[in-house]
């Protein structure tokens, strides 16, 4: 029998794929999972690729370009004719936000149906650096001041895990207080949705990052609380609840489950519809 939770989740907009090294699974095994569980639309959204240039420059864990052109986009469309009857599916990427990927913003959008802005790294004098890494405060602001250009650039529907830059911070500062308001400000100002993470949950107790509060409860890098006390001050925030699932037993999981228990603990509002995608 259906639970309570469960007959919440009917949508994921965060779906990878084999193509990015680093999970399992095409886009058919997605869509017959999210089938079974009912939902009502699935989005596979892969890391997108990087130019060979600049593949070399990060070493990033990605699909190529060709792989993105000879294999993804055909999978989808495949994918979509064959089960267009039983759920809505959509194509994206999910892509970070740099300079040296600004011709290929248009050729994505054409090709899918929106982009995700996942933010992994950050320049810092002229050099990329991991989002995991120790930040500095003036590292933190500079990350802030990524997400916001991305955010008012007009080319993203999603911010993922916008509280990611948590990873290697130790306490909820004055700084981290400034950097999130600046990011939930400038999504609610451009009706950019931001997500609350399940895949934040599992990397958090796989590698033993969460911690535990006074009352018992478990608080993580990512989905942080505080960051989210924060979003539920803004009524016109749009807030979605995505697996960031990397392989399809991933969809609707315990982790999945334990993130919406999160959400609805703290009051949040939150989505299964997006404006110009699903609504």
């Amino acid at each position: 029998m259906m639970n309570n939770i469960e007959a919440k989740i009917k949508s994921n907009f965060h779906t990878h794929t084999f193509l990015c090294k680093h999970a399992l699974g095409d886009a058919e095994d997605y869509v017959k999972r999210a089938i079974e569980l009912g939902y009502h639309t699935i989005a596979i959204t892969d890391h997108g690729p990087f130019p060979k240039f600049l593949q070399k420059l990060i070493s990033s864990r990605r699909m190529s370009l060709e792989q993105y052109s000879e294999i993804y986009l055909d999978s989808i469309k495949m994918t979509k004719e064959l089960h267009q009857h039983e759920i809505l599916i959509l194509s994206g990427i999910e892509i970070e936000f740099m300079d040296e990927l600004l011709p290929l913003y248009p050729k994505f959008l054409n090709d899918l149906d929106f982009l995700i802005l996942g933010q992994h790294y950050i320049k810092v004098n002229e050099q990329y650096k991991s989002i995991y890494a120790k930040l500095s405060d003036e590292e933190l602001d500079i990350y802030a001041n990524t997400i916001v250009k991305a955010i008012e650039s007009g080319l993203f529907k999603i911010v993922a895990h916008p509280e990611i830059f948590m990873w290697s911070v130790n306490e909820w500062n004055d700084k981290c207080i400034e950097v999130s308001e600046k990011i939930i400000e400038a999504a609610v100002s451009h009706h950019v949705a931001l997500e609350l993470n399940a895949n934040g949950i599992r990397n958090s107790l796989y590698q033993r990052k969460e911690t535990y509060l006074s009352d018992g409860s478990i608080n993580f890098p990512y989905p942080r609380l505080e960051f989210w006390e924060l979003v539920k001050k803004y009524d016109d925030a749009i807030v979605v609840i995505n697996d960031d699932a990397h392989a399809p037993n991933r969809l609707c999981d315990k982790y999945t489950k334990m993130l919406y228990e999160f959400a609805d603990a703290i009051g949040l509002k939150y989505t299964d519809r997006i404006k110009g995608l699903n609504d």
